[in-house]
């Protein structure tokens, strides 16, 4: 036996062994559907706050940059991480906060901590959801733990601490700054931006803007939506960035003193735009080209002040056997339960939110999927990897909620990694979850290695079918 597929076993084993441990010590509690929160006012207020969240210590403790393998020292800054926020309410009647932050993602119980952190601020505001989109930087600071130096975790405590309290400080600055204005959302095709690498090829090449334009003048608030992966500088990078992001929001704001918040779309398999070879001047032809993008929307649809909102927790099957290891060993934070279904016993309780802003139907989902899982557009039974025809696969999102124009923020509220259609899912025989997978026509699957694995898909499909059944 290689000393892989030894290691693959062996984590196999240990993780069934935890999971039927943690079956011994106590039950999944049933999930409750929960209550389905509406405002309505005569008008929007919203406000935004924004702030540099940089390490005290960096220079001197050891940082690990995320996106790109484990073990890859922070050498460096090229320009800062930072977090912002957006309140964005009815009048005096509540509202909701979206945060967008410069990181990899966060998992569930770093989200939960920042929301513990204002509980009061929920109460005094009347906030009915706090939701916090990672732009998924493959450049920013570990701040999920497994690209530190394995089998130790790559968040630093200090750091991660300074993170969630900076992002608890701007959504409670983000509800004193609110005013009264107007919200539109409009959009445009970007195409050249996007890149995808694996087969089939599905591109929802759609740049969204949500647009708050205040009644006294003052600074508009975007929060933009794109899906492409902001993984530009590449696997040699060592210098800490928001990618592509930055030189986005920068564009933005020497065109027109606009305040810029982004969250990524279905980024499964979904690179950058291939611009030239230079990944940093890739990176900022990417930004600029977004940039530009956002300024040049011109089909702007004005929002009737009403939000309706649901948060529903679910349960999502772990099949992954290394990163429940890696959670076993506190790599990142977790909470699992046991589970009757899939090959480990064992499932990790995440959450999706589905919001209505005026006409506009919003999804945030954990982890980063597939566009064809949300659009549509499966591989047929001839081309799929598994030779198995697109009818095994859950229906798209946009089916489901017979809407093509939804619109989806991934890698938000947890990070649950990639979410790939079951005919197109691939293991390695003896080494599952450990080393990439090949096909039928001998093309490698790098993406099962970070799913959970392939019964994600079909658990978002029905807790969200379950979600517009009861919004209508």
């Amino acid at each position: 036996m290689a000393l892989a597929d030894f290691a693959a076993s062996a984590v196999r084993s240990i993780s069934k062994h935890n999971a039927a441990s943690l079956k011994r010590k106590r039950s999944a509690p049933p999930i409750s559907d929960h209550i389905i929160k509406s405002i309505r006012g005569d008008q929007y207020k919203v406000g935004f706050s924004s702030c540099e969240v940089m390490p005290d210590d960096l220079g001197k403790a050891t940082h690990w940059i995320a996106g790109h393998g484990p073990g890859h020292k922070v050498e460096d800054v090229h320009d800062p991480i930072t977090v912002s926020a957006m309140w964005i309410g009815c009048g005096d009647h509540g509202g909701l906060i979206m945060v967008s932050a410069d990181c990899i993602g966060l998992t569930r119980v770093e989200v939960a901590k920042v929301r513990d952190k204002l509980s009061d601020f929920s109460k005094r505001s009347n906030c009915k959801s706090i939701n916090i989109c990672c732009t998924h930087s493959h450049a920013g600071f570990d701040t999920v733990g497994y690209w530190g130096k394995l089998p130790k975790t790559g968040k630093n405590p200090a750091y991660m601490e300074k993170l969630l309290t900076s992002i608890a400080h701007v959504c409670e600055q983000a509800y004193e700054n609110r005013t009264e204005g107007d919200i539109y959302v409009g959009s445009i095709h970007v195409p050249e931006a996007q890149l995808d690498k694996r087969l089939p090829i599905v591109l929802h090449d759609v740049l969204t803007r949500i647009r708050f334009v205040p009644d006294d003048g003052s600074s508009e608030t975007w929060f933009l939506n794109y899906a492409a992966h902001p993984n530009t500088l590449g696997g040699k990078n060592r210098t800490i960035s928001a990618d592509y992001p930055y030189y986005m929001r920068e564009m933005i704001k020497k065109a027109k003193p606009v305040n810029v918040l982004f969250g990524v779309g279905a980024i499964g398999a979904v690179d950058p735009g291939d611009f030239c070879e230079d990944k940093v001047e890739r990176t900022q032809l990417q930004g600029e080209c977004l940039g530009k993008a956002a300024l040049q929307i011109n089909n702007d649809e004005k929002m009737d002040c009403e939000l309706t909102v649901l948060r529903q927790p679910f349960y999502a099957p772990v099949d992954n056997a290394v990163l429940a290891f890696l959670a076993s060993l506190k790599v990142m934070s977790s909470k699992r339960y046991p589970c009757e279904k899939g090959d480990l016993g064992m499932a990790l309780k995440t959450e999706m939110t589905y919001i209505k802003l005026g006409k506009q139907k919003i999804l945030l989902l954990p982890g980063e999927n597939f566009p064809e899982t949300v659009y549509g557009g499966y591989a047929s039974q001839e081309d799929s990897a598994t030779g198995e025809a697109p009818s095994i696969n859950p229906k798209p999102l946009t089916e489901i909620a017979g809407d093509e124009n939804l619109l989806v923020f991934g890698v938000t509220n947890d990070m649950t990694g990639y979410v790939v259609p079951p005919n197109d899912f691939i293991l390695h025989p003896t080494q599952a979850y450990l080393s990439n997978g090949r096909d039928r026509f001998d093309r490698s699957h790098y993406h099962e290695t970070n799913s959970l694995g392939i019964l994600t898909q079909k658990a978002i499909a029905d807790c969200f079918a379950h979600m517009v059944e009861r919004m209508g």
